[in-house]
C-alpha cells in the first residue's frame, strides 16, 4: 500500500513520487462516477509537492462546492465527460491511423513534435491551475475552427465544457508523447475502460512488494542454472537498486516514469560510494550531496540491462502487464580513452625490462608469473590468477591450463567462467614450460600443500584478480610505453595476444577456441566438436613470436632451477 503522507493534508507518496489525493462527498460521488480524485504531482520533492497540492485542493473544493450550489449542472457536466472521453478515442484513433499510414495530418497541432508538445502541455496545465476560463474558451473555440469537434448544441461553450476540454487536450497530448517513445500502456491509466459484461466477482490478487519478486527472480535464476551464486550476488547488487530509490513498493506499480526516475537517479549518484564522503548515506543523501564524479553512463546501461531482465520475467510471470524498461538506456558515446590498445613490440621491452623484472623485486609469485602467462596464452585475468594447482597438467602429450570451474581433488570449487566457450585448454608456449619451467612452479605449489597456484590472491568480491590488477596499474605507471588511440592496462595483455594473429590473418576456429570466443563456423561448432589441445597448439600457440628476448626471465626467484 503507498504510504499516506501526514502533513500537508491531500499528499501520499507512492514510491519516490508525490500524489495529489481528495476525497468526493458521498452525495457527489454518483455524479462523478468516482469516490475520489488522485493524480501524480510529478515530484519527489515535498517542498514542490505542497504548494500543487494546495492549489489543487482548491480547485476541487470550488468545483464541488459549485455542483452543490447548482452552479454546475451535473446532469451537463456527464454529458461534457461523456463527450470528451468519445473525442479523445477518436482522435487517438486518428493519430495512430496517420503515423502507420504516414499521412498527411488535417492539423498539425494534432501530432506530437519533440520540444514543442512538450510546452503546449505545461501551458494547458498553467491554464488549469489558474482557473484561466476565458483563456480556456478561446482554445476551445480555436478548436472547433481548426475542425478538431463541433460541440453539440445542448453542450455549450461554457466554463465547465472549457474546463473539460483543456483537461482531455492535456490527456491527449500525454498519451501521443508517451507513443513516441514506444508506451502504448500508459494511456490506460487514463483512458476509461470499455464497457463490457458483468463478470463473476473474484478475489484479488495478493500485490506482491519488490523485495518479494527479486527474490522469487533469484531463487528462479538459480534453479534454472542462469545464475552462479557469485554471478547472483553481482546482478543483486545492482537490482537492489530498484527498491533503494522507488522503497519496497507493489511490482505492478513499477512504470516507465518510475523507471526512467531510477536511471536519471543512478545518473547523480557518485562513482565510489563507498568513499569516506559517502558512506553510510542513503541514496536520496548522496544524491543531494551533487558529487562531481558520478557513475558512468555504462555502468547505469549495465544496471538498466538487469533491471530490464527482472522486468521481463516479471512479464512472463504476469506480476506486471508490459516490461517498461524497454529502450531506456543511454546513447553512450566512448571517448578513445575508454578502448584498449595493445602492447607494442617496444612496450613488451620496456615491461619485461623494468626493474622489478630485471632485479628480481616482485615481492608475489602473481606479479611475476600472472602478466607473462595472460601475453602467451591470451587467457583473461581472472582464469589465470583462480587456478588451480591441478588445472596445470598435460593432455595428449601437450601441458595446457585447463580453464574450468570444476571441483578440485579436495571438493574446493572457487572457480567462475565469463562464459561457456570460457571452458577450454590452452596450450602452454615452449617459452613457459621450457624455458621458465611453469608446469614445474605448479607441482612447486601443490608440493607445498597449496590448493591454488597463487595462494596470496585473496577473493575480494568475486574476483581473484582485483589487488593483482591494482599493482599492474602501478607498476604500469613507471613504464614507458608507446602513445596509443586507448588505454593499456593489464588487458591489454590479452589484447596484445589476439592482435598478434590478427596481423598474421590466423584468427580462424582453433584461435577462436583457444581465446575462449564462440566458433564462427558453424561445421566447426556443430559437426567437428572441439579441437584437441595438440591441434590448437600447433596452429595456433606455436605461430606466437613477440620478437622480444626475455630469456632473462629465467633468472628470477620464481623460477625452479
Amino acid at each position: 500500500m503507498p504510504q499516506i503522507a501526514r502533513c500537508p493534508n491531500h499528499l501520499y507518496r507512492k514510491g519516490s513520487i508525490y500524489y495529489f489525493r481528495h476525497v468526493i462527498p458521498h452525495d457527489l460521488r454518483d455524479s462523478l462516477g468516482r469516490s475520489e480524485v488522485r493524480m501524480s504531482l510529478q515530484t519527489g520533492y515535498l517542498a514542490e509537492a505542497r504548494p500543487k497540492a494546495r492549489i489543487l485542493a482548491s480547485g476541487v473544493k470550488r468545483i464541488l462546492t459549485k455542483m452543490r450550489n447548482g452552479e454546475l449542472p451535473m446532469d451537463d457536466f456527464d454529458q461534457i465527460k461523456v463527450f470528451m472521453n468519445d473525442w479523445l478515442k477518436r482522435f487517438l484513433k486518428e493519430n495512430e491511423h496517420i503515423a502507420i499510414k504516414k499521412l498527411t495530418p488535417p492539423s498539425p497541432h494534432t501530432q506530437y513534435v519533440p520540444g514543442n508538445t512538450e510546452r503546449i502541455i505545461e501551458t494547458l496545465k498553467a491554464l488549469m491551475v489558474s482557473k484561466d476560463y476565458a483563456t480556456m474558451r478561446k482554445y476551445t473555440i480555436m478548436a472547433a475552427e481548426d475542425g478538431a469537434f463541433g460541440p453539440p448544441d445542448s453542450l455549450p461553450l461554457s466554463d465547465e465544457f472549457a474546463h473539460e476540454f483543456i483537461k482531455t487536450l492535456i490527456a491527449y497530448y500525454r498519451i501521443i508523447s508517451h507513443r513516441a517513445e514506444g508506451d502504448y500502456t500508459f494511456e490506460k491509466s487514463i483512458l476509461p475502460p470499455e464497457s463490457v459484461a458483468p463478470q463473476p466477482t473474484q478475489e484479488p490478487k495478493p500485490q506482491i512488494l519488490l523485495s518479494e519478486a527479486l527474490e522469487r527472480y533469484k531463487a528462479d535464476r538459480i534453479a534454472a542454472k542462469r545464475w552462479s551464486e557469485g554471478s547472483a550476488k553481482d546482478i543483486m547488487s545492482t537490482l537492489n537498486s530498484l527498491t533503494d530509490i522507488l522503497g519496497d513498493i507493489p511490482v505492478d506499480e513499477v512504470d516507465r516514469q518510475a523507471v526512467r526516475h531510477v536511471r536519471d537517479t543512478l545518473l547523480q549518484l557518485p562513482r565510489f560510494r563507498n568513499s569516506k564522503r559517502f558512506k553510510g548515506k542513503t541514496i536520496q543523501e548522496m544524491v543531494a550531496l551533487e558529487p562531481d564524479n558520478t557513475v558512468a553512463v555504462s555502468t547505469v546501461n549495465n544496471n538498466l540491462t538487469n533491471i530490464s531482465s527482472f522486468l521481463t520475467w516479471c512479464e512472463d510471470e504476469q506480476l506486471i502487464p508490459t516490461n517498461p524498461a524497454h529502450r531506456l538506456k543511454i546513447k553512450e558515446e566512448k571517448p578513445e580513452t575508454e578502448h584498449r590498445s595493445p602492447y607494442t613490440t617496444k612496450d613488451l621491452e620496456n615491461i619485461f625490462n623494468a626493474p622489478q623484472y630485471v632485479d628480481d623485486t616482485f615481492l608475489h609469485p602473481s606479479d611475476f608469473w600472472c602478466p607473462i602467462l595472460s601475453l602467451f596464452t591470451g587467457a583473461r585475468r581472472e582464469e589465470v590468477c583462480q587456478l588451480h594447482v591441478e588445472d596445470v597438467r598435460q593432455e595428449e602429450g601437450v601441458w595446457v591450463l585447463d580453464v574450468n570451474k570444476e571441483k578440485n581433488v579436495h571438493g574446493f570449487a572457487n572457480k567462475k567462467l565469463k562464459n561457456p566457450s570460457a571452458k577450454r585448454l590452452l596450450p602452454l608456449h615452449p617459452f613457459l614450460v621450457e624455458t621458465l619451467r611453469f608446469p614445474e612452479f605448479a607441482q612447486q605449489q601443490a608440493q607445498k600443500g597449496h590448493l591454488r597456484i597463487f595462494p596470496e590472491l585473496v577473493k575480494i568480491n568475486t574476483n581473484y584478480g582485483h589487488k593483482l590488477g591494482e599493482r599492474f596499474s602501478e607498476f604500469r605507471k613507471i613504464i614507458e610505453l608507446e602513445e596509443a588511440e586507448g588505454v593499456k592496462d593489464f588487458h591489454s595483455l590479452r589484447h596484445t595476444f589476439s592482435n598478434f594473429f590478427k596481423q598474421k590473418k590466423l584468427q580462424d576456429d582453433p584461435f577462436e577456441q583457444t581465446f575462449g570466443h564462440k566458433l564462427k563456423k558453424m561445421s566447426a561448432e556443430r559437426y567437428g566438436g572441439r579441437f584437441p589441445a595438440s591441434m590448437c597448439f600447433e596452429e595456433v600457440i606455436a605461430h606466437l613470436d613477440y620478437g622480444v628476448d626475455l630469456s632473462h626471465l629465467a633468472k628470477s626467484k620464481y623460477v625452479p632451477k
